[in-house]
């Protein structure tokens, strides 16, 4: 194998991808597999995760789960340490993306949103570490966040905002309590990102707006495919990654210094 190879190279470990049955989900899980990890690719639509598990082989096989359930999320960790006996690279992807606007959001979509995005990933990333300080072998997580969470980009998302903020600072506090341990902690923060499984849109389905989407404030030009969301993550959770924690990666397509 090529110093190249090597570098990237993830053959043993195994990797818990959330949100895995679509988008960046999917297309970081399918990378990962191809550099040689064992995933197990968790998601509440378990029909989409078996079908994503075969797809991959390599011994990878779907957990369904629940994001909002303190119980499914501990089920979900306790049937990894039973099938694999490790863990070694956490992708925290799952999460919910409704859009309110300000003047209207509710207490219980506010309280909806952050019992999701913040408490369901902090606990899902409390899980993955505990598997991974039992096993000494140190780790890799890397949460998804948003552009979004350090700059307004799109309108009518002040809850989604405020719970990837949050997920961003977690990130940094959690990289420090870890770091004795080897386990590295770092988040992503996508712009757009393109469908990788395009659905069709309900009747009632209002496009987003916003600076993000005015015309040439990406400087590429484009959304970005998922897949290349999904390289930068190969990287943090490879040996490419291993001087880094406690980082937030933006993913932009140059957005943010438009």
């Amino acid at each position: 194998m090529s110093p190249v190879n090597e570098l990237f190279a993830l053959a043993g470990k195994v990797a818990v991808v959330t949100g895995a049955a679509c988008g960046i989900g999917k297309a970081t899980a399918r990378l990962l597999a191809a550099a040689g990890a064992q995933i197990v690719v968790a998601d509440k639509d378990l029909a989409g995760a078996e079908a994503v598990a075969e797809e991959l082989g390599n011994a990878s096989f779907a957990v369904g789960f629940d994001l909002a359930n303190d119980d499914s999320i501990s089920a979900l960790f306790h049937r990894v340490n039973e099938a694999c006996g490790r863990l070694d690279i956490l992708i925290n992807n799952a999460g919910i993306y409704p859009r309110y606007s300000l003047q209207s959001v509710t207490r219980a979509q506010w309280e909806d949103m952050q019992k999701i995005n913040v408490w369901g990933c902090f606990v899902v990333l409390r899980e993955a570490a505990l598997l991974m300080r039992a096993a000494g072998n140190g780790g890799r997580i890397v949460n998804i966040s948003s552009i979004g969470g350090i700059r307004t980009a799109v309108h009518d998302q002040v809850t989604y905002n405020a719970s990837k903020a949050a997920l961003d600072s977690i990130t940094q506090s959690a990289a420090l309590e870890f770091s004795g341990d080897n386990i590295l902690v770092n988040s992503i923060l996508p712009g757009a990102v393109a469908p990788l499984d395009p659905k069709p849109k309900a009747a009632s389905h209002t496009p987003p707006s916003g600076l993000l989407l005015a015309a040439g404030r990406i400087l590429l030009g484009r959304a970005a495919h998922a897949n290349e969301v999904a390289g930068p993550i190969l990287m943090l959770v490879s040996a490419a990654g291993a001087y880094i924690t406690g980082q937030t990666l933006i993913v932009d397509g140059g957005f943010s210094i438009s």
